[in-house]
C-alpha cells in the first residue's frame, strides 16, 4: 500500500480501475488505523465499557462543538477554493453542492451544528458552555490541521485528509450504542450519532454518503493527474495523520478528566 502511494507523480493521469484501486486501499488502511488508534484508544474502550465518568462525554462534547463548529465551515471554503476542478468535473458539482447545504441546513438551518448544541443540552451542558468553551490544545491540534491543509496544502492532500470522514459514521454508532446500553439514554436521546452515522455511511434524501463522495472526489484527482504533494506529504500521510489526531483529540479528554493517569 505504502509503495503503491509513493509512486505517485503530478501529472500522471490513471486509469478509473487504477485510481480506484489507490483509493480503496487507502481507505483500508485508513480504517485500519482508526479502529486501532481510535476504537481501541483509551477514551473509547472506557465509554465501551461504561467506565468513563459522565464527565469525560460532557468535556469531550464541549470540545467537539468547537471542532464541528468550524469544520463544516472549511467545507464551504473548499466549495470555493477547489471549484475550478469541480466545475471540470461537473458531475461531482451537484453532489458537493449537496454535502456543503447539509451540512448548513439539515434537518433545519443552521444544521449540523445545532444538533450538537442538542446533543450537548442533552448531556446536561448549557448553550454558553460549549460556545465559550477553550478547547484543549490536543482536540484542537485536528482543527488546525485541517484548517492549514485547506489554505497551504494541494487539492490531493486536503481530500486525502478527509477521508476519515468515513470512519466518524463507524465511529458514532459504537458511541451511540455505548449510549444506550452503558449510559442510560434512549434513543430519542442520541439525535446527533443517528444523524452522523447516516450522514457519512448513507445516502440520505437524495445526499451521497459523505464518506462516498470523498472517495469518489480523491479518485477523480488520480485521475486527473492531480497527485501534487509537497515535500513530506503523501495520500497515505495525509489520511493516517488525521487518524492519529482524532485519537490525540480523544486521548487529551481522557487525560483531562482521568488526572490520576498519565
Amino acid at each position: 500500500m505504502v509503495a503503491v502511494t509513493k509512486k505517485l507523480e503530478f501529472g500522471q493521469k490513471l486509469t478509473p480501475e487504477q485510481a480506484k484501486e489507490i483509493v480503496d486501499a487507502l481507505y483500508e488502511r485508513m480504517h485500519e488505523r482508526a479502529r486501532a488508534v481510535v476504537g481501541e484508544g483509551r477514551y473509547m474502550k472506557a465509554l465501551k465499557a461504561g467506565t468513563l465518568p459522565f464527565d469525560g462525554i460532557k468535556v469531550f462534547w464541549q470540545n467537539w462543538y468547537g471542532f464541528v463548529a468550524e469544520i463544516n465551515n472549511f467545507i464551504g471554503c473548499a466549495y470555493q477554493f477547489h471549484l475550478p476542478f469541480f466545475k471540470r468535473h461537473w458531475d461531482l458539482l451537484g453532489p458537493f453542492s449537496a454535502k456543503v447545504a447539509d451540512e448548513l441546513i439539515h434537518p433545519k438551518p443552521p444544521g449540523h451544528v445545532d444538533i450538537v448544541i442538542e446533543q450537548g443540552k442533552i448531556f446536561g451542558l448549557k448553550v454558553e458552555e460549549m460556545i465559550e468553551y477553550e478547547m484543549l490544545p490536543e482536540c484542537r491540534a485536528l482543527l488546525e490541521w485541517h484548517r492549514g491543509l485547506l489554505h497551504e496544502g494541494t487539492l490531493a492532500e486536503f481530500w486525502a485528509s478527509v477521508a476519515w470522514e468515513e470512519y466518524v459514521g463507524h465511529w458514532a454508532r459504537e458511541f451511540r450504542e455505548a449510549l444506550l446500553t452503558k449510559y442510560g439514554l434512549k434513543e430519542n436521546q442520541v439525535p446527533y450519532f443517528v444523524t452522523h452515522e447516516e450522514a457519512d455511511l448513507e445516502e440520505h434524501e437524495g445526499v451521497m454518503a459523505h464518506g462516498e463522495f470523498n472517495r469518489a472526489v480523491l479518485q477523480r484527482i488520480l485521475q486527473d493527474g492531480r497527485a501534487d504533494f509537497r515535500p513530506g506529504f503523501s495520500l497515505e500521510y495525509a489520511a493516517l495523520t488525521s487518524v492519529d489526531l482524532f485519537a490525540l483529540f480523544l486521548d487529551g479528554v481522557y487525560r483531562r478528566v482521568m488526572k490520576g493517569e498519565s
